[in-house]
C-alpha cells in the first residue's frame, strides 16, 4: 500500500486524561472529541467536565448558605425577645461570614468530590459516547484525521484493539521528524509485525523515543523481528537508538553485543566511545565485540584515534 504523505495535527495535551472529556447540557452524553456540536443530539451545549463539576460544587455550596440563612430567619422569627433575636441574628450572619470563607477554601476539593461522582454515577454513559466517538474515528475517510481523533480517544481508553488500529493508520502516512508521534502508549502485549515495522522507521527519525519498555518490547520478541523481512534492519536500528544514553548501553549490553556489528559507523562511533571511557563497568560481551569490531574495521580511523581509553580494552 503505497503512503499518503499528510500532515499530522499536534495533539491537545492537558495535565489530566479526564480533561478531554465534555458532557452535552442538553442530553448528557459525552465526547472526548472537539466538535462544536454534540454528534447526538446537534446542539452547541458541550462542556468540558471540570466545568460542570464546579458548577456543581458551588450548588452545593450556595445551598449550604441557604440553609443557614433559613435556620437563621426561623431561630429570629420564633425567638421569645429581642435579646434572644439578635443572639441568633448575629450567630446566623457569623456562620454565613465563615461559611463563605470556608466556600472559597473548600471549592477545589468539593469539585473534586462532585467529579468522581458524576464518573461513577455516568460511567455508562461515558463509555457509551467514547464508543461513538471510535465508530466517528474509524469511519473518517482521511487516515490523519483518523488517527487524530482516535489518538484522543486512546486518551482514555487504553487496549490494545486502539493501539493496534492507531498503529495500522501510523503505517498508511509518511512520518516525518517533524510530526508530533508517540511510541510508548502504542506498546501492545504481543508481538505485532506493523508496531516492530514502525519502531523501525521511529529508530531513523525520531530515536529519541525509543526508551526503556521499547527495548524491553524489542528483546522480548528479538526472534519474531528476527524472521520479518527487513527485521536485522530493525534490530540494528535500536541498538543505534540505545547508544545514545550511557544508562541504555549499560542495561541493554548484552543486546548491543549482538547487533554492534551492524551499527553504521557514527552510532559505533559513540559505542566504542561509551565502552572505552568506562573500562570499570560490567559490559558483558559487550567489551570484547566492541574492541573485535575496532580492531577489524576501525583501527586506523581517524575519528576512532581522538578516544584514549583509560585502561587497554584490548586486552579483554
Amino acid at each position: 500500500m503505497k503512503k499518503k504523505n499528510i500532515v499530522l495535527r499536534p495533539p491537545i495535551k492537558t495535565k489530566y486524561a479526564y480533561e478531554k472529556l465534555r458532557c452535552c447540557k442538553n442530553c448528557h452524553n459525552y465526547t472526548v472529541l472537539m466538535e462544536e456540536n454534540c454528534t447526538t443530539c446537534g446542539k452547541p451545549a458541550l462542556l468540558p467536565v471540570q466545568e460542570l463539576a464546579l458548577r456543581a460544587a458551588k450548588r452545593s455550596l450556595s445551598n449550604d448558605l441557604l440553609l443557614t440563612l433559613l435556620l437563621t430567619l426561623i431561630a429570629v422569627a420564633f425567638s421569645p425577645t429581642f435579646q434572644f433575636i439578635a443572639i441568633s441574628a448575629v450567630s446566623g450572619a457569623a456562620l454565613m461570614a465563615l461559611l463563605l470563607f470556608v466556600r472559597r477554601k473548600a471549592l477545589p476539593s468539593r469539585t473534586s468530590i462532585e467529579l468522581s461522582k458524576m464518573f461513577v454515577r455516568d460511567r455508562d454513559r461515558i463509555a457509551n459516547g467514547l464508543v461513538r466517538n471510535l465508530d466517528i474515528a474509524a469511519a473518517q475517510e482521511n487516515e490523519a484525521r483518523s488517527y487524530e481523533l482516535m489518538r484522543e480517544v486512546a486518551v482514555i481508553i487504553r487496549n490494545d484493539h486502539i493501539r493496534k488500529l492507531q498503529i495500522l493508520l501510523l503505517q498508511s502516512l509518511v512520518l516525518r521528524k517533524d510530526m508530533d508521534l508517540e511510541l510508548e502508549p502504542l506498546l501492545l502485549e504481543d508481538f505485532d509485525p506493523e508496531l516492530a515495522s514502525y519502531i523501525g522507521e521511529l529508530a531513523k527519525i525520531k530515536r529519541e523515543l525509543i526508551k526503556d519498555r521499547t527495548f524491553q518490547y524489542v528483546i522480548k520478541y528479538e526472534q519474531q523481528i528476527t524472521a520479518m523481512k527487513d527485521g536485522d534492519d530493525i534490530l540494528a536500528g535500536v541498538a543505534g537508538a540505545a547508544v545514545r544514553m550511557k544508562r541504555y548501553v549499560l542495561a541493554y549490553s548484552g543486546f548491543l553485543a549482538r547487533y554492534a556489528r551492524k551499527l553504521p559507523k557514527d552510532r559505533f562511533l559513540r559505542l566504542y566511545r561509551i565502552v572505552t571511557e568506562n573500562p570499570d563497568l560490567n559490559w558483558g560481551a559487550l567489551q570484547a565485540e566492541t574492541a573485535r569490531i575496532y580492531e577489524e574495521k576501525y583501527q586506523w580511523d581517524a575519528d576512532f584515534q581522538q578516544i584514549k581509553p583509560r585502561s587497554n580494552i584490548h586486552d579483554v
